[in-house]
């Protein structure tokens, strides 16, 4: 029986449905080495692109679904709670992308005192100071970007990248992108970075096949 339903709900998923494929570039010079095929040089002027996030601002409620995993014939189960590390006096990961709701621990697993606060208006929170050892859980209800810093150490400095829904993704080293498979129709595209701020694009999902998109900071 449910295996039964199992195969009708995948049978209602669209068999055209495709996925966004690109490319986020961090600079015109990026994207002149790209357009010269210029590997070389797209290595060196891409450096630091994988702290960029990729994300849809909005996508089917039967899409988001499919990307936790909550169905109602299948048994939902939380995914692991992120973590930033504070190690060697660096947050680990220096970004690191949510959805909203989602909650982080905190561990500071470095020999000192460290704190962890922001003042970014989609969170504001400060941990105080806490020893080696010291695990904290700070959630994150709204969509942005928060800005993580260390009263002790002010040169830490960290990113939470809360966004919308599940449809989100990393770069490769040279900028390239997959997002998940969507049914046809047209899509907001925001990528962000932490040194070139944010840029955004319309995407229009073809009835068949992927589309494709490059996006230029």
């Amino acid at each position: 029986m449910m295996m039964a339903a199992l195969g009708i709900a995948l049978a209602a998923w669209p068999a055209s449905a495709g996925g966004i494929r690109g490319t986020v570039l961090l600079s015109p010079e990026a994207a002149s080495a790209s357009r010269r095929n210029d590997r070389h040089a797209l290595v060196h002027a891409q450096q630091g692109v994988t702290d960029a996030v990729i994300y849809l601002e909005h996508v089917p409620d039967n899409v988001e679904r499919r990307l936790t995993g909550h169905h109602w014939f299948l048994p939902y189960r939380n995914p692991p709670m992120a973590i930033i590390v504070q190690s060697q006096m660096h947050f680990i990961p220096r970004v690191l992308p949510i959805t909203a709701g989602s909650s982080i621990r905190f561990e500071n697993e470095d020999r000192v005192y460290h704190n962890a606060f922001s003042v970014s208006a989609a969170k504001r929170f400060d941990l105080g100071k806490h020893p080696p050892g010291r695990v904290d859980t700070v959630t994150f209800e709204r969509t942005g970007v928060v800005n993580l810093h260390c009263e002790i150490h002010p040169e830490m400095v960290g990113y939470v990248v809360v966004v919308p829904n599940h449809a989100f993704t990393r770069p490769d080293s040279l900028g390239a992108f997959e997002l998940p498979k969507l049914p046809a129709g047209q899509y907001v595209l925001h990528a962000w970075h932490p040194l070139s701020g944010e840029v955004t694009a319309r995407v229009e999902m073809p009835k068949h096949g992927d589309a494709g998109v490059q996006l230029t900071f």
